[in-house]
């Protein structure tokens, strides 16, 4: 199927090669579409900088914040503190309920962060176990 040349003009006018490569693909599949190709276009293109918009509003976790955090947590449940530098060393993954109570333990040590900063201070945190164990 061919792309319109205005439209490919669009697409090739967009910096991100995996933005544009993902037009592309839906653009071209050979799946029964139920959209105009523009319609295709401005939707990946809106997703994609809403996506964009909500990561450039997470908080920046400072590594004075994340090491506090790792203190709090440390000095907060200790046992658990020790089981998750196991878990990243040994299995370089974090099991889902100890995740989870790590999440818990993020809402009370700051009441009302919301989950994307609290997403974003849980991978934090893995990076700096990760230091601390080298």
């Amino acid at each position: 199927m061919t792309i319109d040349s205005e439209l490919q003009s669009k697409i090739d006018a967009l910096e991100d090669e995996k933005l544009k490569a993902r037009i592309l693909r839906a653009l071209t599949s050979s799946g029964k579409k139920q959209a105009t190709d523009e319609e295709i276009y401005e939707l990946i293109l809106s997703s994609y900088t809403k996506a964009k918009e909500q990561r450039a509003r997470l908080r920046q976790w400072r590594d004075d914040e994340v090491a506090a955090f790792a203190q709090y947590f440390k000095e907060k449940i200790p046992n658990d503190y020790a089981e998750f530098l196991r878990q990243e060393k040994e299995l370089n993954e974090i099991e889902s309920m100890l995740a989870w109570d790590v999440r818990r333990l993020m809402r009370e040590w700051i009441p009302g962060l919301d989950s994307g900063d609290r997403s974003e201070l849980f991978r934090k945190f893995r990076d700096y176990a990760k230091s601390d164990l080298a």
